[in-house]
């Protein structure tokens, strides 16, 4: 029968530090192994550009409440699009807006994307965040969520 030594104050400290320091080693080699292999991102960034004023407008009148001026922005087909996008996570459409957020474009030749963000609260009386890309074109919208 082997016998084994008590545990000290000072093996326990002893033990403990070898713990940490182990630890400590472990990520600074791994810090160093991650530096040396950076890869390229295989997705190319986008370019931001401003705002369209189309897009802002119909972000405007979608904060607002004003569906006529809605309607004169867009045609009825993208109107349709932009309900279905207006849907709470529920699937309820959104009945009191209390903003409309612009997050950002990008553009692509004559192509822009427009994405927003729109809180409120939907039919049921739940709030709601749901977020909506225009696609504008020569100065028009053409789609959303397309």
């Amino acid at each position: 029968m082997t016998r084994r030594a008590p545990m000290t104050e000072g093996r326990a400290i002893f033990i403990l530090a070898l713990f940490v320091g182990a630890v400590v080693a472990g990520v600074v080699a791994e810090r160093i192994a991650a530096a040396g292999a950076q890869r390229e991102n295989p997705y190319p960034a986008l370019d931001r550009v401003e705002e369209p004023s189309v897009a802002a407008s119909v972000a405007g009148a979608i904060a607002n409440g004003d569906a006529r001026g809605l309607a004169q922005l867009v045609d009825a087909q993208t109107l349709q699009g932009l309900q279905q996008a207006l849907l709470s996570p529920l699937d309820r459409p959104i009945a009191d807006v209390r903003s409309v957020r612009f997050l950002g474009a990008t553009a692509r030749g004559s192509h822009v994307v427009a994405a927003y963000a729109l809180s409120g609260k939907d039919m049921g009386g739940s709030d709601a965040i749901v977020g909506f890309v225009l696609d504008v074109e020569n100065g028009q919208i053409v789609g959303v969520n397309d």
